[in-house]
């Protein structure tokens, strides 16, 4: 290539340019073309002297390229079919100016310099005396194929080309077959014309896209009236997903990438959100049935638009809300009797559910959020069954599954799959504080009659519980097993002492010594005992030991926890009795004879004739003792006993005392009222806490900071909050405003 400047004829030069242009918009093959030789004249041209010709030879190139487009317009017009023609053209086109702006790169940087210059905002907008704007050989050419092919079409032919684009996309729809490829030619030309403007997407927005959207929305919503009246509900929501996902390929074959979601939006009005009611009322059918399909298919569509599932988490909250009561109610008062029934229902309907909202709803949160409502509501329902008390009946399962020698019929394994899928229900008591209570009660028989099916079992599940609510809620119940191993390692010192001191009597007699405050035993006074004269040396001796490791240390004796192995020696055949310490008193009083009084037991035994009473009627159960002359259902101080000389059993162990283990309705409800304290307590804490960090609160916000602290173990009602606020005022740990009733300060 040569850079020296030359004189130049310019229609010489321009005619043997313009031969070689010719060849490459015609694609004619007639001779080659040589690209460098085409670069050599267009700069030869642009630095002709003693004048150069760069914007004459700018405007000739532009003439022709009118002249081109005017041509390919008349060409395209004079065939029906437009559309495979108008892409044929622009395909050559557009291949031909790409080449034809590299060789005129050197004419391009002369023109479009000369736009601008240092401090003007138009120097010199357009090139010579012509009405061309200064850009680009491609810019130019998009320019003149726009105002020479596309807009004169427009309004010549009453915008034929883009009514035969719609009108094919038309008939795609309806399942014809089309030629795709010159639609998406034809329609994506409109965003390359404009490519190297301000606003490159207006042509393609104003003469296709905008149209697009119109003749979608009334075809669809012609479409969908039609179907939804002819059809099923599962029947228009297939159709409606076939749609949406034959829209969305249609969409990539025909459209701009920024036209998808515009185009999909309009489709998902006319097939969805104007049809949402019928879909939303059928929900509930859908899931009563188990139509997996279709409520796949419901929140597939209706998560499309806004709000569209919300009608949808009500119904199914309600709907679980009501199959869950149904369930309690079914039940009835069954549930007091064995609480598995009414654990394993309500876990296999949580399951259920919850495989649906993973498998159907995508974990969609806000399914799992109303699963979760509905839960809630039914695990506090009381009203629908007053023996359905969650906290109490989870609390006797887990005992269920954790105590020895209950026939469950299941596995290691499946035992602790159930304890943790429990604490799924668990979640969702609001009275957390009284499952602990009851919790720790059936928690400390398991420990103290030594009937856990294993250590790791229970330690487990109590983590399972500490993850739950944190460590605070099981640090009493990780002291109990704490208490139990203490007391291991007492019991084993206490033997060796007794043998130091030549103090054996040839009993196996073991302590539990449990630490007050941690143990639900404290919560019942002990009752009037006279212990048996034979454990007395053992006891004796035991506390005196006691008292010499830890001096200052008060024992209580908890005698209604106390158990005893007796050996009957007066029968034929000798049996091995597991009894309570109360029953063995009692059976310790005929040694001495063969028939007494309950009153002249009771006057040895010094137990209160209630608990008596209680004890002789779990052994004339048992067939150990019998009564003379009088229903052993009406027993009383003058009923006389006497050992039943001709009992039989096949076992030769027997288990008497497990009737006394059970829970009698006065510690359920000396349970209750504990709780209630505790939860008073906590409350006047939760005040005080609040107080001192707050200094001053009107009554509502006092309120409402208390529910919200103790929210997490229980739900405090306002009047017992009253109540404590009350107290605390008395206390003077608060006190009211001078100015105001309503709102309350901390004294320091």
């Amino acid at each position: 290539m040569s850079l020296r400047r030359k004189r130049i004829d310019f229609n010489v030069a321009f005619d043997e340019l313009k031969r070689d242009m010719v060849k490459m918009f015609d694609f004619s093959g007639t001779g080659p073309v040589s690209g460098m030789g085409m670069y050599q004249l267009v700069y030869d041209i642009c630095n002709s002297v003693p004048k150069p010709f760069a914007e004459k030879l700018y405007c000739a190139i532009a003439e022709f390229l009118r002249e081109y487009a005017i041509n390919v317009r008349q060409t395209i017009l004079s065939q029906e079919e437009v559309v495979p023609l108008y892409a044929k053209y622009w395909e050559k086109y557009s291949t031909a100016t790409f080449y034809l702006n590299d060789i005129c790169g050197y004419l391009n940087g002369l023109i479009v310099k000369q736009r601008k210059g240092p401090g003007i905002s138009e120097k010199r907008p357009f090139v010579g005396q012509s009405n061309y704007p200064r850009q680009d050989i491609q810019a130019l050419a998009n320019h003149i194929w726009k105002e020479q092919v596309v807009l004169e079409i427009k309004q010549r032919r009453r915008n034929k080309l883009m009514y035969q684009v719609l009108e094919t996309i038309r008939q795609d729809r309806e399942g014809a077959q089309v030629n795709f490829s010159v639609v998406h030619d034809t329609v994506i030309s409109l965003v390359a014309l404009n490519a190297k403007t301000d606003r490159p997407l207006e042509l393609y927005i104003d003469e296709f896209e905008t149209p697009y959207i119109a003749q979608t929305k009334a075809y669809y919503k012609t479409e969908s009236n039609i179907k939804l009246s002819s059809c099923t509900i599962s029947q228009y929501m297939k159709l409606a997903m076939d749609r949406l996902a034959q829209e969305g390929i249609r969409n990539a074959r025909y459209c701009h990438r920024t036209s998808h979601a515009r185009v999909i939006q309009e489709c998902e009005t006319q097939y969805v959100a104007e049809h949402q009611k019928s879909i939303q009322t059928e929900f509930e059918k859908m899931v009563a049935n188990e139509r997996t399909e279709d409520c796949s298919m419901a929140y597939s569509l209706l998560s499309r638009i806004e709000n569209g599932i919300v009608p949808l988490l009500a119904t199914f909250e309600k709907y679980i809300t009501t199959v869950g009561k149904e369930i309690i109610l079914g039940l009835g008062a069954s549930i007091t009797k064995d609480p598995r029934e009414y654990v394993e229902r309500l876990l296999d309907l949580h399951s259920k559910y919850m495989q649906m909202c993973s498998k159907l709803f995508t974990n969609d949160a806000a399914f799992i959020a109303s699963l979760d409502k509905a839960f809630r509501s039914i695990v506090n329902d009381t009203s629908t069954n007053s023996a359905a008390r969650s906290p109490e009946v989870m609390a006797r399962y887990t005992d269920i599954m954790l105590r020895k020698k209950q026939k469950t019929g299941l596995t290691e394994s499946e035992v602790e799959d159930r304890l943790a899928r429990v604490v799924v229900l668990f979640k969702y008591i609001d009275d957390k504080d009284l499952f602990q209570k009851f919790y720790s009660r059936v928690l400390a028989k398991r420990l103290i009659f030594d009937a856990s099916v294993s250590s790791e079992a229970e330690a487990n599940m109590i983590s399972r519980l500490k993850s739950a609510c944190g460590h605070e809620y099981t640090s009493k119940l990780q002291r109990m097993f704490t208490d139990m191993t203490i007391s291991a390692d007492l019991n084993n010192h206490f033997k060796d002492w007794m043998q130091g001191n030549d103090l054996s009597n040839g009993l196996d007699f073991g302590i539990l010594v449990l630490t007050a405050g941690s143990w639900p035993v404290n919560s019942s006074q002990p009752l009037e005992f006279q212990c048996p004269g034979e454990l007395e040396k053992s006891i004796t001796h035991f506390t005196t030991f006691y008292h010499q490791r830890h001096n200052g240390r008060k024992l209580s004796w908890f005698w209604h926890w106390c158990r005893a192995d007796v050996r009957v020696t007066y029968l034929d055949k000798r049996y091995e009795l597991s009894v309570s310490l109360y029953q063995f008193a009692v059976l310790a009083v005929f040694n001495a004879g063969d028939s007494y009084t309950v009153g002249e037991i009771g006057n040895q035994t010094k137990l209160v004739e209630a608990e008596l009473i209680r004890v002789v009627k779990s052994l004339l159960e048992a067939n150990l003792l019998v009564v003379e002359g009088s229903d052993p259902n009406t027993v009383n101080r003058s009923s006389v006993l006497k050992l039943n000389l001709t009992f039989s059993n096949k076992r030769t162990k027997l288990k008497i005392s497990g009737a006394l283990q059970a829970d009698t309705p006065q510690e359920t409800t000396a349970t209750l009222r504990a709780v209630d304290e505790d939860r008073r307590l906590c409350i006047q804490a939760s005040i005080v806490r609040i107080m001192k960090s707050r200094r001053t609160l009107t009554h509502m916000q006092l309120v409402q900071e208390v529910i919200d602290q103790c929210k997490g173990r229980f739900t405090p009602n306002v009047p017992m909050i009253k109540k404590c606020i009350e107290q605390l005022l008395d206390k003077q740990y608060i006190e009211r405003a001078d100015n105001s009733l309503d709102r309350y300060v901390y004294v320091t």
